[in-house]
This record gives C-alpha cells, structure tokens and sequence, in this order.
C-alpha cells in the first residue's frame, strides 16, 4: 500500500525557492525535542508550540510565496513550517500532533528519505508530496542541507 502520494513539482521556480530559503532569517531550533535533531523552523499562518496536551497557538510570519504556495497546493491551509534540516539533522519517528488534522503537504526542497510505517520513500528535490500524519513517520539522517515546506490545517 503506497501511504504517500505524488502530488506534483515545483520546477519552473525551482532555483528561485531555494534561493528564497537560503534568505530565511529568525528560524529557531528545537534544542529540547526529542524528535527533531539538527533542524531549525519557522513558522507561517499560525505557530503551533507543540505542548502536552495543548498545543499553543499563535500568529505566524507572512510570506506572500508561503500564502501563494500553499493556497494552490493545499487550499484551506492556515499553518506551514519550513523546516531546515543540516546534514545529519533527522526526526525520529513520530505521529503528528493532535492539534493538526492528519492530512500534511510537503514541498521538499533538497533530497531526502521519509519512512512511513517503515516504509522508505526516497523524495526528490522539488517533489509535492501529501501523507497521513497520524501514520508513524520518520525522516531518516540527511546527507546534505535539506529543507522541507509543509502545509497543514490546525483542527477547529
């Protein structure tokens, strides 16, 4: 059973996104999460402070590309995290927070192996996946500078 699905490429602005992430100021990192490692995010729409039980949850940064971006690929979107991954930054497997409906669309910038329900995907640079986030789920060791831009929507 495939658990992610294709659901486009970012390629005519291709370079012109990676520029853009290169020029991202004020990511923070998550110093005492015991997921995410050698990862610094930022967030777009809403914040989401990923507490136990209650999330927290705050105005975001606006970005005319993050709003575009995600209102053609995930209409009805209200939170997005751009995340930067160093080589060997990972996130152990997990299951997304409940605050968030399951349904996340990633636009994955750089290469990368994402593992759901131990299930390797190799994703491409440029690749618009979507994935069940309520699924185990794991991004693997990276070998290079990978960045990831997933839309979500924050439950009612």
């Amino acid at each position: 059973m495939n658990l992610l699905e294709t659901v486009g490429h970012v390629r005519t602005d291709l370079q012109s996104l990676h520029d853009w992430t290169e020029h991202q100021f004020r990511m923070k990192s998550m110093s005492s999460s015991r997921v995410a490692s050698g990862r610094t995010h930022k967030w777009f729409g809403y914040e989401v402070i990923l507490l136990k039980p209650n999330a927290k949850i705050n105005p975001g940064n606006w970005d005319e590309r993050v709003n575009r971006l995600g209102d053609r690929i995930f209409p009805g979107w209200n939170c997005a995290l751009l995340c930067h991954y160093r080589p060997g930054g990972c996130m152990k497997q997990h299951t997304d927070h409940s605050v968030f409906e399951p349904l996340v669309v990633l636009v994955n910038i750089g290469h990368a192996t994402l593992s759901i329900d131990n299930q390797e995907y190799q994703l491409q640079d440029g690749q618009v996946i979507k994935f069940d986030s309520s699924i185990p789920h794991e991004l693997l060791p990276v070998l290079s500078d990978r960045w990831s831009l997933s839309f979500r929507r924050i439950k009612p």
